[in-house]
């Protein structure tokens, strides 16, 4: 078992994963349960505040409230979706790297006949199928809740929303594992890693808002996400090509670094 470290990390994150897959799939329920409220309600002066340049940029375009695609494009998309993806995938890449190193265990583990290539290779297989099977979870509680909702959604455009967040939060695990493999600092890692996904965040907002930002929009990873532009028409493969050579890039550094680092110092 010490030597396949994918099924003993997949195994030791079995009950957090159970936890988290109880949380998304209420949570996500309950978002789309919450568009039958609104039937019969005139939210004509809340989609005419959906117009103004402020709100636009907070997420990401003016939707229609009424319409289930709007609804879920305005209340869950823009930074709920990716904010669950995203501390998922820092805190489980943090968790099985630089938290081990810390507390001494990935010492233990190297002592064994195994590579450090195997071992970093392996987790960061363990964190794909983790944000895989989270996805899986994530489009499997919106089929069960727009279906109730009566939204009659697409079930492939609910995939393909899902995947672009599946992508987004493999970015930023990668991230984090690089930056273990780098710095074998937890704190570090966790810190670094939120630091830029709020401030990539807040760049791809604000630069619909000031003119002066938008040269810089493409720098922010939230720019290939799509969001709710993914839901309405689509996934945009030229976006799921720049996420996945930017996971490829971050893998190869942080495997340049955790080969090279002296572990446990």
């Amino acid at each position: 078992m010490l030597n396949n470290v994918l099924l003993k990390t997949l195994k030791d994150k079995r009950k957090t994963f159970a936890w988290w897959s109880l949380g998304v799939t209420l949570l996500v329920f309950w978002y789309n349960i919450m568009f039958t409220t609104i039937e019969g309600v005139d939210v004509s002066a809340i989609n005419q505040m959906m117009e103004s340049q402020f709100i636009q940029g907070l997420i990401g375009g003016a939707y229609d409230l009424t319409s289930p695609e709007g609804w879920l494009s305005a209340e869950l998309l823009p930074l709920l979706g990716p904010l669950i993806f995203i501390v998922f995938a820092v805190s489980f890449a943090t968790s099985t790297l630089t938290v081990e190193e810390e507390k001494g265990t990935l010492n233990l583990l190297l002592t064994n006949p195994i590579s450090r290539l195997s071992v970093y290779t392996q987790k960061f297989f363990a964190l794909t199928v983790g944000l895989f099977s989270l996805g899986l979870v994530f489009w499997v509680g919106n089929i069960i809740g727009t279906t109730s909702a009566d939204m009659g959604l697409s079930f492939f455009s609910l995939a393909e929303v899902t995947f672009s967040l599946v992508l987004l939060g493999l970015l930023f695990g990668a991230f984090s594992l690089a930056l273990g493999g780098l710095t074998g600092k937890d704190g570090l890692s966790k810190g670094i890693a939120s630091a830029v996904g709020i401030i990539s965040y807040l760049l791809n907002s604000m630069s619909e808002i000031v003119e002066s930002l938008e040269p810089f929009q493409p720098v922010s990873v939230f720019h290939y996400y799509g969001g709710g532009e993914v839901l309405l028409n689509g996934i945009d493969f030229g976006d799921v090509g720049i996420l996945l050579a930017g996971t490829v890039v971050l893998f190869a550094v942080g495997m340049y670094g955790f080969q090279r680092r002296d572990i446990g110092t």
